[in-house]
């Protein structure tokens, strides 16, 4: 195997900002689960500027999105709120434009706010609170207004399973977009630096496409992997027989039955390369970073993707589940001089990373805009990431009420245990600390009920499914005539 030649540097040394509200710096991908990464203990892969950032920061080892599918995810994300909350159920639901988010509360308390790249909002609102947007992913990202629908849970969607039979080698429009991406991310970090401390503070979202489908990577990542020895997860008969049936929806649904080993390799293969395409890219944005903190510039540095990538384990592919490879996240902060060393191994979510950012920023601090902190669904990790501590026992849910679902579903993780509540199924529950590949379902061991009895009602404190099970219904009748009127495309 080819030995990858990863941009990577020593990291400089920046003086702290303790008496200035921080710039801050958020790297985001698309659909990368942190079991694909060096950082977290994938020796495979190549992730050196991961590993870079790591070394520098903290790790958070047992960080969820809020919802395992794009729009669901990143609107949480933007506005601090559960997806049932906002009502952003699926890949087709836009986000209202009058729910301020986490870039309308910066602004307000003084920040210059830029997103370059992907946010996968849906409709005509393209920025919902960004001043500025210079690239943006309309080549390869629908922003219309549209909708699954839970009277056919049995539907398959087209076209899904080519993304698997046709992963490989080929140049892309999401690769294209990176290299924009990345273009303007740089120049941006520049002019802000430049600009020395006499400005407004920045909140930069610098967002790749990464290492989403499609499957497809230039041929000097591809030839990092293929051939190599790639782990096929094992998938037995049996398993398949014995999943909840929501799993065998999702495999219906992106017709994901019986892919050979051989393409189970290609595709994992690609995805790898993509993932060492993504951390070079990283190592490019952090050696800009590091190269103007000798004029002062010491921006909080965050890496964090929006959900994760099952990639063949339990036989499943892409999302929209709860099982680790597609909840979990990478999630990694630097800010050198003032945040910890080290790793944290206590369930947080990507509510609390909105929680911070609006913390750090000030936020609470001004009385129009502290709501938004109030209100939120996630806790700011500012007071732990500066060497305080975290309550142990914390606890933190994900949802997903999209595609093959028919059916509210939410998930709890609190220290060891893993509670998935599906409306009208039968539960989950998984211990990780003894079992982290979620093999067995402890959900129905009598030993066990006090635990499900109080997760159970954690998961349904304040959420009711049969409340959400009528608004998403409403919401997909309506999106759909608006979808069958044309009318919901913007660009």
């Amino acid at each position: 195997m080819h030995e990858t030649k990863p941009v990577i540097s020593a990291p400089s040394e920046a003086p702290p900002q303790p008496h200035r509200r921080p710039d801050i710096i958020l790297i985001m991908s698309d659909e990368h689960a942190p079991h694909f990464s060096s950082v977290y203990g994938n020796t495979h892969i190549h992730t050196p500027n991961l590993q870079r950032l790591a070394a520098d920061g903290m790790t958070f080892d047992a960080a969820y999105c809020s919802s395992p599918l794009c729009v669901p995810s990143r609107m949480s994300f933007m506005t601090g709120r559960y997806a049932s909350r906002i009502e952003c159920w699926d890949n087709g639901s836009p986000l209202r434009s009058d729910i301020p988010t986490l870039a309308h509360v910066m602004r307000a308390c003084g920040y210059e706010t830029i997103l370059v790249g992907k946010m996968h909002f849906i409709g005509p609102d393209q920025l919902h609170g960004f001043e500025r947007r210079p690239v943006d992913d309309n080549r390869v990202c629908s922003t219309a207004i549209e909708s699954p629908t839970w009277d056919d849970p049995n539907a398959t969607i087209a076209q899904a399973r080519s993304r698997l039979t046709t992963a490989g080698v080929a140049h892309t429009p999401h690769l294209e977009q990176d290299h924009d991406v990345m273009t303007e991310a740089l120049a941006c970090i520049d002019r802000v630096a430049a600009a020395g401390l006499d400005r407004r503070p920045v909140f930069l979202c610098i967002s790749f496409n990464a290492p989403h489908f499609p499957l497809k990577v230039p041929e000097r990542y591809f030839s990092l992997y293929d051939g190599s020895a790639i782990d096929v997860p094992a998938v037995t008969g049996d398993e398949l027989a014995a999943q909840h049936p929501f799993h065998k929806r999702l495999r219906r649904y992106f017709d994901i039955e019986g892919v050979s080993d051989e393409t189970v390799a290609r595709a994992r293969a690609a995805y790898f390369g993509l993932v060492t395409h993504l951390d070079e890219m990283i190592g490019t944005v952090l050696n800009r970073v590091d190269g103007a903190a000798r004029d002062g510039f010491n921006p909080l540095l965050c890496y964090a993707s929006d959900h994760g990538e099952m990639l063949g384990a339990h036989g499943l592919w892409w999302k929209c589940c709860f099982f680790e490879e597609s909840a979990r996240i990478p999630l990694i902060m630097r800010w050198p001089g003032i945040v910890s060393h080290g790793r944290c191994d206590t369930p947080v979510s990507l509510l609390d990373l909105t929680a911070t950012f609006a913390d750090l920023a000030g936020v609470g601090d001004d009385p129009l805009s502290a709501p938004f902190l109030q209100d939120a669904d996630g806790a700011s990790l500012k007071s732990f990431l500066t060497g305080g501590t975290i309550n142990p026992d914390r606890a933190v849910i994900s949802e997903y009420c999209a595609h093959a679902a028919d059916r509210p579903i939410r998930m709890i993780r609190q220290g060891p245990w893993k509670y998935i509540y599906y409306h009208g199924e039968r539960d989950e529950l998984f211990r990780l600390d003894t079992d982290p590949s979620e093999r067995t379902n402890l959900a129905e061991r009598p030993e066990h009920a006090s635990t499900i009895a109080k997760l159970k009602s954690l998961v349904l404190d304040g959420w009711s499914p049969n409340d959400v099970d009528r608004r998403v219904r409403r919401s997909q009748r309506e999106r759909q005539v608006i979808a069958a009127a044309g009318s919901g495309v913007f660009t």
